[in-house]
């Protein structure tokens, strides 16, 4: 395997946008072919949330770059500050609230080439 398919290119890397934000992803089995890591950046809105989700084949760790985040992991929460990481163990319910005044960005990765999620609201329409 060639060095150029091991690197994503501003180009290469796909942007989702939600109503409460973007994710950016970075490197996945979509974009370089591996299948032990997803690798993403999310930018959550001032006063904006994701819906509740949980990732049944992964584990995921949040690491808070900028900005403030209310981050639920199970019935618990935590109030996160630029620097913190949050790990969040497969198949645990979570979601993130940007409650300040400047959108947060996070770095996320998952421990699979092909993460999965599924709303705790069947309803929900972000991700």
């Amino acid at each position: 395997m060639g060095i150029d398919r091991l690197v994503t290119t501003a180009a290469d890397q796909r942007t989702v946008e939600f109503d409460w934000g973007t994710i950016v992803w970075r490197d996945s089995a979509e974009l370089t072919g591996t299948d032990s890591l997803t690798v993403g950046t999310v930018t959550i809105e001032p006063g904006a949330h994701n819906a509740e989700h949980v990732h049944p084949n992964c584990d995921e760790a949040l690491h808070l770059c900028s900005g403030e985040l209310r981050h639920s992991v199970g019935d618990e929460s935590v109030e996160l500050e630029a620097g913190d990481l949050v790990h969040i163990p497969r198949g645990e319910p979570h979601q993130a609230w940007n409650e300040g005044d400047e959108e947060a960005v996070a770095v996320i990765v998952y421990d699979t080439g092909e993460r999965t999620v599924e709303f705790v609201d069947e309803d929900a329409s972000s991700e």
